[in-house]
């Protein structure tokens, strides 16, 4: 079977959003008290699954659903709480997370992702909270006791 652009595009679009729905399902627990979690970690990126390799500077919980999906723009958008409190990170200096790691709700790896300040393109962007080095490099440098602030948890599909 030959078929035009249009009828290619059209499976390929909706390949993308059952494929986005897999992905959703497998973080989603309706109506139970497991959840998916996201930790967010200030050391260099283990490889795919790996341990990873420290405790986590902070650990935000998902929510039930655990996200929606933008049909339109190919995305999953991570329902998360808008922040977490630090507990993991360097007492004197903070800690600036560099990777967050995603469990499903029994607590298998589900995909590490990449982070930036809001607006750095990351996977998942965090409010910046201050300036290292020049005056153009946000940072979000993380502190105990402080909370860790999400601007945005997409996942590209």
């Amino acid at each position: 079977m030959d078929i035009s652009p249009k009828h290619e595009n059209a499976v390929i679009a909706a390949c993308r959003i059952s494929a986005l729905q897999a992905r959703l399902d497998l973080l989603a627990n309706v109506g139970a008290p497991e959840r998916s979690t996201l930790a967010f970690y200030g050391t260099t990126k283990p490889d795919p699954g790996d341990p990873p390799g420290a405790d986590p500077i902070v650990i935000l919980t998902m929510t039930e659903g655990a996200g929606t999906i933008d049909a339109g723009l190919f995305q999953l958008l991570l329902a998360t709480p808008i922040g977490g409190q630090v507990t993991g990170a360097d007492p004197e200096e903070g800690t600036i997370p560099l990777w967050a790691r995603i469990t499903d709700p029994a607590g298998d790896w589900w995909a590490d992702l990449t982070v930036s300040v809001e607006g750095g393109g990351g996977d998942i962007q965090l409010v910046a909270t201050g300036l290292e080095g020049a005056p153009a490099a946000p940072v979000a440098r993380l502190f105990n006791g402080a909370v860790a602030q999400i601007a945005s948890a997409v996942v590209q599909g």
